[in-house]
């Protein structure tokens, strides 16, 4: 079975196009297809449109959560053995989905849209590409196009991975760590009669952060204290090197230099090394807590409805 997932949030007049064209295309295959809107609190009259389309699972969320929580809300419902996703500006040739669900079917866990050749501000382009550059020498997957909204998954790769913060975006790195294969497939994005968007400084440090975050997921989610502890590790033999030179400044006699500004350092150091390995420690009970309460989210659905 194929889900394909739409975060919507006010988009009411390209609804009834786009649903239209996705059912044409899902058609194809000769097999059973779901299609899963996830309403993100439209102010529009987009949640109306969606109870009159059909087939659809209009998921409403009872506020505007962003969308990351849209997606994780999309991938929480679906129950297809392929899952696409499409954003929000519903922009893409939907005939682009039978690309990505060749790539699927030929044994690929996930396969990425690259909107090769799209018209971009050079500020945006240039920050596309050192975040593409970027996120792979830090993940070690090499895309063109990571924050292409044109995405295809196998489940096995990707169920029970839950959506937190804004790292929708970073969904192939948390799948390729599960042991997918990663395909690339070049996809058409209709930018005709858009604005060119421009990138803002907060936007680069947002995603740096962002990458950080995943990074530390995946190498350190189930292990906390060994990245905090490494840490506090570093910092104490930093306070132990600056009391060895606080001694060896004051036994020596060099009166040019002042021992106790060391012994100072020393002294602050090692309360921060003590502080970073209680952070660790409280860490790692936060994230028993989190095993127990797998179950909350960061969103809540106000109502889901099936048009069959």
């Amino acid at each position: 079975m194929i889900s394909v997932i739409i975060p919507v949030y006010n988009n009411e007049k390209d609804l009834e196009k786009t649903h239209s064209k996705l059912v044409e295309v899902l058609s194809l295959f000769k097999e059973p297809y779901e299609i899963i809107a996830v309403d993100d609190g439209s102010t529009d009259g987009s949640r109306k449109k969606l109870s009159s389309l059909s087939p659809i699972t209009a998921v409403m969320l009872s506020k505007h959560f962003g969308h990351n929580a849209a997606m994780d809300a999309g991938f929480q419902k679906a129950i297809g053995d392929l899952i696409i996703t499409l954003s929000g500006d519903l922009d893409y040739e939907l005939s682009d989905i039978t690309l990505l669900v060749d790539k699927l079917k030929d044994g690929y866990g996930v396969a990425v849209g690259w909107r090769e050749g799209r018209t971009i501000s050079f500020s945006r382009n240039i920050f596309s590409k050192l975040a593409n550059w970027l996120i792979g020498k830090a993940t070690g997957i090499k895309l063109h196009d990571f924050n292409c909204g044109l995405k295809g998954y196998r489940r096995e790769f990707i169920d029970g991975v839950q959506l937190l913060g804004e790292n929708s975006m970073f969904m192939p790195v948390f799948a390729c760590d599960r042991g997918a294969k990663v395909a690339e497939v070049k996809v058409i994005y209709k930018t005709e009669g858009k604005e060119a968007l421009r990138y803002k400084p907060k936007d680069v440090l947002f995603t740096f952060f962002d990458l950080l975050s995943v990074k530390f997921l995946l190498n350190y989610f189930a292990k906390p204290l060994r990245f905090f502890g490494s840490w506090a590790l570093f910092f104490l033999f930093l306070s132990f090197l600056s009391f060895i030179t606080f001694l060896l400044i004051k036994f020596q006699y060099i009166i040019s230099f002042n021992p106790y500004s060391f012994l100072l350092i020393g002294a602050v150091l090692t309360i921060l090394s003590f502080l970073i390995f209680i952070l660790g420690f409280i860490t790692e009970i936060l994230l028993r807590v989190y095993y127990i309460n797998r179950d909350a989210s960061q969103y809540m659905i106000y109502e889901i409805i099936k048009n069959k």
